[in-house]
Parts: structure tokens; sequence; C-alpha cells
């Protein structure tokens, strides 16, 4: 593995590991400058990376990796060589300042699974540190301590995640096209949009909040995030016909999700046994009973009094649910009979699989209204290429966007090409690109990859950009020129480029190979590394200058 900087190679330069030294460009007065700004960045055009890069991890498939706003701390997920499942994991880069070595901060399991984690965002405070998977589930963990915090299970694979600037509203994607709100730290839902067709490869806020996504079906749209105050009286909730029955999924309390069918002919709300124990019911110790009628004749079965139904931000509280699990159709955890369908409306979207359920008369008398934030979409930009990633510089004026030609599928395939050798090629979509925020117009693009350019990251300035690829190169670009000012090469694809917030470090997420014996150690796969600017200067990050 090497590094180039202006053309000169560095030979042997990531093979070192945990050393690190302050980014050599920077004079003791920009230093200065730069540590007394708050939130400040450096704005210049850059010359190379920097310095000697820091390899935190050349053992893992490395997914995707950010840097904590206001702290020198770093993460990223990875499928785990050798332990259990997929993780997360934080480091504190004391060496990035050039005051200690790195020191890894925490590690947690995110999946037991084999499902992965591809999204990992800081709030904007650095305590909390968020995750989605492919399992469908968001969860918060602490950054002091590395516990968990919350954990939410929603309907689809997640792929994406971006905390809101104010750090109270969470954005996740889904490979379905869906980007959901929720609420940071309880993770309870306040608004939705089916932005896109296809993956949500990438979510971003500005400093003002307004969001803006990517995907896989070419486009990239902003929404504004507004405040609002509102009674939930509706929701979206997937669906899919089983035995006969439309099943949807909810929650009983707290408890976890629940497949449950409707069917209005049955005079109560039922729950298994096993899906009412994991919803917090104690069944053993249930007095109450009520009578089921079913196909084999009238069941007796225990009823638990006064539980809470919840479907994403509607909540129906004040049902009677029913222990049977003769009661409950195979396949299915629950039956929502005729309490829920007297007090709610359902229509069938069939384009979108969802089930749109609105209250009867609106959200229940007396009940509270709630600060929430909506999502609006207000403009599109489309291309002829798949959007991969994208981040926002510090202004909120500029994207930077990674573009491919062919879709980022890990394919047979793909692997087949990848083990024989064979160069994808070179293609006015397969670029990372610079663009205009407001218009969508694309101010700068490099066709400097070959195949995928699954990666890239604007510049807090917006001057310039990361982009990394499958061909398993990191190129790091400025706006005046159209040769790379810096190159990495990876042993295997790159999966995520970010620059740190201060514009002094980029981070890369790489896969590296599985080496199975010895010390397990194969090619860099998580690494952090120094940015070298022409002549730096420092600017605040203000709401003022904030989209």
């Amino acid at each position: 593995m090497s590094l180039r900087a202006g053309g000169f190679v560095l030979a042997s330069a990531l093979a070192l590991t945990g050393c690190a030294h302050a980014p050599a460009g920077l004079g003791p007065d920009t230093l200065g400058r730069l540590e007394s700004t708050p939130g400040g960045f450096l704005s210049g055009a850059v010359e190379g990376f920097d310095g000697t890069p820091t390899v935190l991890n050349r053992k893992d498939v490395i997914w995707t990796v950010d840097f904590a706003p206001r702290s020198p701390l770093v993460a990223y997920t990875r499928f785990a060589n050798g332990t259990i499942g997929q993780r997360l994991t934080v480091w504190d880069l004391g060496a990035a300042t050039g005051t200690a070595a790195p020191t890894q901060r925490f590690d947690a399991l995110v999946n037991a699974s084999e499902f992965d984690p591809e999204g990992v965002a800081f709030a904007p405070d650095g305590a909390l540190v968020a995750t989605v998977s492919r399992s469908g589930a968001v969860q918060l963990f602490d950054v002091a301590t590395g516990a968990q915090r919350a954990l939410l299970a929603t309907e689809e694979p997640l792929v994406s995640v971006a905390f809101h600037p104010d750090g109270k509203w969470l954005a996740v994607g889904s490979t379905q096209g869906l980007v959901s709100l929720v609420s940071v730290p309880e993770l309870t839902f306040a608004a939705e949009a089916r932005l896109h067709t296809g993956p949500v490869s990438a979510l971003a806020f500005t400093a003002g909040g307004t969001l803006y996504s990517g995907g896989w079906d070419g486009h990239v749209r902003a929404s504004d995030t507004p405040e609002q105050t509102l009674k939930p009286d509706a929701a979206r909730t997937h669906f899919e016909r089983r035995g006969g029955f439309a099943a949807l999924q909810g929650r009983v309390d707290s408890g976890p999700p629940v497949v449950l069918a409707l069917d209005s002919r049955t005079p109560v709300v039922v729950l298994t046994t096993a899906a009412a124990t994991a919803s917090g019911i104690d069944v053993a110790f249930l007095k109450d009973t009520v009578t089921v009628p079913g196909a084999l004749g009238n069941t007796v079965a225990r009823l638990s009094r006064g539980r809470t139904l919840r479907f994403k931000a509607l909540t129906l509280p004040g049902v009677d649910v029913a222990v049977c699990d003769a009661c409950v159709p195979q396949g299915i955890q629950g039956v929502l009979g005729a309490p829920f369908s007297e007090r709610v409306d359902t229509v069938f979207d069939e384009t979108t699989a969802e089930a749109i359920l609105t209250l009867k008369g609106g959200a229940t008398e007396g009940a509270a209204a709630v600060t929430s934030r909506g999502l609006s979409p207000r403009l599109d930009f489309t291309f002829p290429a798949h959007v991969n990633d994208l981040t926002v510089d510090a202004r909120g004026q500029r994207l930077g966007v990674a573009f491919s030609q062919e879709k980022a599928e890990r394919t047979l395939a793909v692997y087949q090409r990848e083990r024989k050798g064979v160069e994808e090629p070179q293609g006015p979509w397969n670029a990372g690109a610079l663009v205009d925020a407001a218009s969508g117009k694309v101010l700068r693009k490099w066709e400097l990859h070959h195949g995928v350019v699954s990666t890239a990251a604007i510049s807090p300035d917006g001057r310039s950009l990361a982009s990394g690829g499958w061909d398993r190169r990191v190129y790091l670009f400025t706006e005046a020129e159209q040769a790379p000012k810096g190159e990495l090469e990876f042993g295997w694809s790159v999966r995520r480029v970010r620059f740190s917030p201060d514009g002094r470090l980029v981070g890369v997420a790489a896969w590296t190979r599985v080496n199975t014996v010895g010390s397990q150690e194969s090619d860099p796969a998580a690494v952090v590394v120094g940015v070298r600017y022409a002549s730096p200067t420092v600017e605040p990050r203000g709401a003022a200058a904030a989209q």
C-alpha cells in the first residue's frame, strides 16, 4: 500500500500503525486560531495528504466512518474477524493534535447476526453515536461509556443516518427509499417520506436543518424539516398479505415489533403467549378471562387490560389484549380485532405496500399535542447515474457527491472480476463531483476512478473533495485542478471517506481480506490521515452562513 502526495510516493507509509502527528502544514498562528474558534474549520486549496497515516484496523471489513464534531473521536462499524457479529468501535485520536497515541474508547456489539451496519453518525454535541443496520435497527450508544442508550426496530433495512443539527432528531434512510425522522434519545417516530425508489445511500443535514438525501435512483433531494406541533392521529406502516389476512407491524406498550393480522370479526385484540411475554405482559399472573370464538369453537383466554398499541407516531391507549395461541393464525403474532377497527380507519396503498392508519374522529380528546418535526421535500435534482454518497459543506452551499454508471451492488460477477484482476472502466459518471446545493448544477467532476465511486467527502470549506471507490483508490482533489493532489491505495474496496469537521483529517473505511491465521492482520481497513493546505485560513461555523 502506498501514499502519494503531489506525485511523490512515500513507500509503505500505511504499513505503520498507531503513529500519527499534527499535520505539518499548520503554523502555530493558524493552529492557535483553529483551536480557539468554536466550530472553526480550515479553508483554502488542499496540497495533498500530510504526515504519517494512522491505521486503526487491519483485520476487519469496515463499513463506514464518522468524526465527532467537537472532540478528536472517530467511529467506524465493522464485521469483526474472529469475534461475534457486527460491531461499533470508537477511537480517541489524541495523536491527531500531537498529544498522545490513539486509544480505543470502546467497542460495542451492534448485531450478533449477519446484518450489515452501514450507517454511523455522531450527535452534534458528541455525547451519542448512532448506528443503523440492514436488520432495520436504529441504536444509540453513549460515547462516554459505550453503553446502548436506545434501540428502535423499524420495518425496512436501513443503510444511512444523520443527526439534525439541534441534536434532538435523527434521520434514517432505508433500502426501499423511505426517510424517517425519529426523536433523540427516545427514538419515537416523528415524520417520514418515501423520497427515493431504492436505497437511500446517504443523508446529510445543513447547519440550518435542510436534509439532503441521495439514492440509487439517480436523485438528490432537499427537504425542509420544520418544527411543528401536532396530535399524532395517523401513521403509514408496511403491510403484507399472509394466509388471507393483511398483516402489519405494531408494538404493544414499549415492547418489540409484532406482526398483527387485521380481522374485525374477532371481538378482541389477541397476542400469542410469546408476543405477550416479549411485550412485558406477565401472562401467568393474569386473572381476567374472555371468550374468543374461533374456527374450532370458543376458547377461554386470559385478558390483560389497558394496554397501548403503537404504530409509529400513532398510539391507541386503553386496549384490552387477550392472550391465546390457538386464536392467532400460523405465522402471525397477534390479531387486531373489533376494538381496533372500531377506532381506526385503514386504507391500503398497494403501490408502496403500506397501510395508512387514521384515528376515527381525529386524535383522542384530551390527547396532548407534541412538538415534532416534519419532512417536506423542496428540491429534486436528477442525474444520469446512481448516487452512492453525498456530503454537505459547512455553509450548506455545496455538496460532495459520488456517482457510478452501474449500481454499487456486490454481485458474484463483481467478485469474479476482482479475483481475475479485471479493471473496471472509467466513464463520465464513474466520478466524484462538487454540486451546487441550490440548483443541482455540477460545478466540477473528476472521472479518475475505474468503476463504482462509492463515496465522496466534501471539505468543510466546499473547495475540495476526497473520493473513494471499488478500484481501491482514494483521491484528494481541489476545485481549481483536474489532477489529484493526493492518492491512497488500499488492498480492497473503499467504502467511505469523510473529512473531519475542522478539515484537518480524512478518515477512510475500507474492506480488507480476512486472515484467519496468526495475528489475523491483513491490509489496512480503517485509516486516518492529515490534510495539507497551501495557505490555510480559519473560518467560523456560524448559523448566519448556513442554508
